[in-house]
């Protein structure tokens, strides 16, 4: 009994500590508008190029 209560919570950690499979990830192309911290999507290339006043930048 003690062993099917522990089996039960391991495969729920287990699940839960997986990322989900249909989590998209969103990635930017080359010259598509970002934002620094992410909140836009990444770019392709991990380079968005932001000004230090300017809201969005541009994916390089």
């Amino acid at each position: 009994m003690k062993f099917s209560i522990f089996a039960t919570l391991a495969f729920l950690g287990i699940a839960l500590a997986s990322p989900a499979a249909n989590t998209a990830t969103s990635t930017l192309p080359s010259g598509a508008t970002c934002n620094k911290d992410g909140s836009m999507g990444n770019c392709a290339s991990g380079l968005c190029i932001q000004e230090e006043n300017a809201s969005t930048g541009t994916c390089q």
